[in-house]
């Protein structure tokens, strides 16, 4: 019986996770979804904090 309680939990986390994938539309590496323009009128799409890039 108790082993029917976990399965079912984690089929409810994984599900939700999943869809939270699929809905959550922002990135996660600070990329905005819309560019913004700066007071010198430059276009950008991405956070200050993204001037170290990885390699």
């Amino acid at each position: 019986m108790i082993q029917y309680l976990i399965v079912g939990a984690l089929g409810l986390i994984s599900l939700t996770t999943m869809c939270l994938f699929l809905l959550v539309k922002e990135g996660t590496k600070g990329i905005k979804s819309k560019p913004y323009k700066t007071k010198s009128g430059i276009v950008h799409t991405a956070e200050k904090f993204r001037e170290n890039h990885l390699v």
